[in-house]
């Protein structure tokens, strides 16, 4: 009798499955059946609890794959909130000749053709793509862990918490397909094991730094971030009587502030002395969407005060800029610096440094070239930053209804002192540089010689050398 019952164990439901064998059971026992029969079936019933048990725990993230209306009724969700809030549409029209807006349907038609949820994932950051924003895509599943880890990502940890079983679904999904590169946590995906690089171009006189990475290693209580820290000290201190140092940036997409503050700014204060007031202060225009609006209010309540119209710079706006954008807000990227140095003994060290980007310089690391122009902690030198690099202040988040994806965006757009946008120009270097190399794999030698020749004409030129 048992044979005969039909069971599907991923739909039926656990409760109904024990009252039928339940049922069964007490036939038997009434037909008062050999106690072989009985054994066997106590067995049986065990091991159907058991599977029931297994199978209910390892389906709790079953991979159901979305529905087409379910696909495109979050791309909507999506397209509906950059619409209003994603700050660089100007800009992207302006350098690209593209206008995200209108290509709606086309990339409503990319949705419907994807057959799966793997191909809709890779859909929406195709679509996203397209605005040239290193800022604005999908988070992977490792990408979500790291920020939901240990740097609680404050204001949308409810967020996160929301998503946190659809992203199980989502890791199970790219781990069946083998796409280990979007459950690797982010850390370990950007970071390169040989992070800080210490040598000397000329001994006694020109030494050398480079740090692929200020990412941190928070999920680590920042292990290796502090023997990086600990070694970049010791180097300082090694050079401090040389009379230039060479910090190459160049190849670093950024990780997090406190990284250069703690580890560079901080042993070489010395160099800010002469700095009446450090502060380093960046205004961000805000287009007055709803959604972000709503999430800047909660630190910065005077939000809606601060029209446009009332920048000091308002009249070096160009016009699509003075349409499109409503508010402004202003910050002081350093305002902290207090905190990072107090526990930090300078090295006194009193040459000239030289701060190395390129156009693969971006995010944290382009802020680090900033504050270096602005307080003169070190002259820049180098090609621009990387264009789309266009917010600074509070990250934009929203979470997708149906497949539970998290989506970043910038909400805010830096405006430079003559009007023009950051997210155009990017960081350009005090001294501009050609970086590309005769021979990629001598790329950082050929670049401490350039640095070297680079060193001896201006220390010609102040000696009215020519």
């Amino acid at each position: 009798m048992l044979m005969a019952i039909n069971l599907n164990f991923q739909v039926l439901d656990a409760s109904l499955l024990l009252k039928i064998i339940s049922e069964r059971m007490d036939i038997f026992l009434r037909k008062k059946l050999p106690i072989l029969i009985v054994t066997l079936v106590f067995s049986i019933i065990i091991l159907l609890s058991t599977h029931i048990f297994l199978n209910t725990r390892l389906n709790l993230y079953w991979t159901k794959e979305l529905t087409e209306k379910q696909k495109i009724e979050d791309f909507e969700y999506m397209y509906n909130i950059l619409k209003d809030n994603y700050a660089h549409f100007y800009e992207v029209k302006k350098m690209y000749g593209y206008d995200w807006l209108e290509y709606k349907e086309q990339f409503k038609e990319k949705i419907k053709k994807t057959k799966n949820n793997l191909e809709f994932y890779y859909a929406l950051n195709d679509i996203l793509l397209k605005l040239h924003d290193g800022h604005t895509h999908v988070l992977s599943p490792g990408y979500y862990k790291y920020l939901f880890g240990p740097l609680g990502f404050k204001p949308y940890e409810d967020m996160f918490r929301e998503s946190e079983s659809s992203y199980k679904m989502w890791e199970k999904i790219f781990k069946n397909t083998y796409r280990q590169g979007e459950l690797e946590d982010y850390y370990s995906l950007k970071k390169r094991r040989e992070n800080v690089v210490t040598d000397v171009i000329e001994p006694g006189k020109i030494a050398y730094l480079k740090i692929y990475s200020f990412l941190i290693d928070y999920h680590k209580d920042g292990e290796e971030y502090k023997k990086e820290r600990n070694m970049i000290y010791d180097f300082l201190r090694n050079i401090k009587d040389y009379p230039y140092l060479v910090i190459d940036i160049s190849d670093n997409e950024g990780g997090n502030r406190e990284y250069w503050l703690n580890a560079i700014v901080a042993p070489l204060r010395n160099k800010l002395k002469e700095v009446k007031n450090l502060s380093v202060e960046k205004t961000y225009l805000i287009r007055g969407g709803e959604y972000i609006v709503n999430l800047l209010e909660n630190y910065i309540p005077d939000l809606k005060n601060n029209t446009i119209d009332k920048l000091p710079m308002y009249d070096l706006l160009p016009a699509g800029v003075k349409e499109n954008f409503m508010y402004y807000a202003t910050t002081d990227i350093v305002k902290d610096f207090e905190k990072f140095s107090k526990y930090v003994e300078p090295v006194d060290f009193n040459g000239k440094i030289f701060l190395i980007v390129s156009r693969t310089t971006y995010s944290t690391a382009s802020i680090f070239a900033e504050f270096c122009k602005e307080t003169g902690f070190a002259t820049v030198i180098g090609e621009r930053t990387r264009k789309g690099d266009g917010g600074w202040l509070m990250p934009g988040l929203m979470r997708l209804p149906n497949s539970g994806l998290i989506v970043r965006f910038d909400g805010e757009m830096i405006i430079n002192q003559d009007g023009t946008s950051y997210f155009e120009t990017g960081t350009v270097p005090d001294i501009e540089i050609k970086m590309i190399p005769k021979n990629p794999f001598e790329k950082d030698e050929e670049l401490k010689q350039k640095i070297r020749q680079l060193i001896k004409s201006l220390e010609s030129e102040e000696k009215g050398i020519k």
